[in-house]
């Protein structure tokens, strides 16, 4: 089986973990404690000091680090757990229900906020130890920050539906470095803190970008409970009607015409590649049979290489490559010198826990390749998505690999 690093194509969706933990510090109740907690670390420009504020800023960073690497790490741990729950279309509806409810939260219907006890209690803390401020930083998670619970509680779910512990566990890693990286910087050059944009409406913007992710997210689980077929249209319905609600449906109170020109801007490429999902959605997919073993032993028996697919409706990743790499002409070609067979885990049954032992698949999607011999060749497993070209180079070395 590959090695987490030997799959490049983890990069981009670690760093978009990195860019969510990121721009977590600027939600509204999170922002504005920024100078509040910095204050632990303490003020000077005595080189000695600062190298003592860094340390203790450190501290509190290792604490962020360790509470989400774990909440990740333990989350994907239950992953065969969480999929069997998402067999069930009432637990696809009650999550899709669910993360909506969250997401009224980053419209101000309601608004969650760290009791005030909380707050006068870290701004008395200027003298807490290295220990103290390692726990502190443990108690930034979701529930010590309330305006990051709703994302932080849609990204585990994304997470988990993946089955795998070890991107569970670097996923959260990495976005923990997102989240404690600002309070490093700036609790080792507490100068940076004067420099730092002033609170103001800025802040309610990026909480309802949040707001609309999550919406986007609820839609997918809910499309999923009452057709499959409709999750396809989630994201490009939502980078449309959510970039023009952003771009310029947001309450007025912005007097900052940059702003406005930035947000008008993001507002309008996300209605460009709106429409450009919708006119690029695949008009055609792959055909696959139903998986049975007496199907593998005949293509081996006719020096025929085998695709096997296990795909479950839940599967936010299947979906993923279903449009983006299943679609593509090239891929295809290439899989039409294949036998191709799915193993839809949709609905757990004895039948498809077999398959799954068969072939040591522990999280979705998954997909083996095996040659004409009906071997599986090292190195050529998809685990997760997969970007066309690269998928081409495995489906070449496994045709390589098998008599013409």
């Amino acid at each position: 089986m590959d090695t987490f690093f030997s799959r490049l194509d983890q990069i981009f969706p670690l760093l978009g973990y990195f860019l969510i933990g990121l721009t977590l510090n600027l939600t509204p109740c999170v922002y504005p404690m920024m100078t509040v907690t910095v204050s632990l670390f303490g003020r000077t420009q005595d080189k000695e000091k600062t190298a003592r504020s860094f340390l203790k800023a450190l501290s509190y960073f290792s604490g962020i680090i360790f509470m989400y690497s774990a909440l990740g790490l333990f989350a994907t741990m239950t992953g065969t757990l969480f999929g069997s729950f998402l067999q069930n279309r009432w637990v696809l509806l009650a999550l899709g229900i669910f993360i909506l409810i969250l997401a009224l939260s980053m419209f101000g219907l309601y608004q969650l906020r760290v009791p005030a006890a909380w707050l006068n209690r870290l701004g008395a803390r200027r003298g807490a130890g290295y220990l103290g401020l390692f726990f502190s930083g443990i108690l930034v998670g979701v529930f010590a920050a309330p305006c990051i619970g709703p994302p932080i509680a849609a990204v585990l779910s994304i997470a988990v539906s993946s089955g795998d512990p070890v991107f569970g566990f670097w996923s959260f890693f990495v976005l923990s470095l997102g989240l404690g990286l600002p309070y490093l910087i700036l609790g080792t050059f507490a100068g940076l803190l004067r420099k730092l944009p002033r609170s103001g409406q800025w802040l309610v913007w990026v909480e309802r970008v949040f707001g609309v992710i999550l919406m986007g997210l609820s839609f997918f689980y809910l499309a999923l409970a009452a057709n499959a077929a409709l999750s396809k249209w989630v994201v490009p319905l939502t980078l449309l009607v959510g970039g023009a609600y952003l771009g310029f449906f947001v309450e007025d109170g912005f007097k900052n015409r940059m702003f406005v020109r930035f947000k008008g801007a993001v507002g309008i490429l996300c209605v460009l590649i709106g429409l450009s999902l919708f006119v690029k959605a695949p008009k055609s997919g792959l055909d696959w049979e139903p998986y049975e073993i007496r199907k593998v032993e005949a293509a081996a028996a006719a020096q025929t290489p085998v695709i096997i697919d296990f795909y479950a409706d839940w599967c936010i990743t299947c979906h993923e490559i279903e449009a983006g790499v299943f679609s593509d002409p090239e891929v295809q070609e290439a899989l039409s010198h294949f036998v191709r067979l799915r193993v839809d885990n949709t609905t757990d049954s004895p039948q498809v826990r077999e398959v799954l032992e068969r072939y040591d698949v522990f999280g979705l999607p998954t997909i083996v390749f095996l040659n004409g011999q009906g071997q599986e060749l090292k190195g050529t497993r998809v685990i997760g998505y997969l970007p066309p070209e690269k998928f081409l180079k495995i489906t070449q070395r496994v045709l390589g690999q098998s008599p013409p």
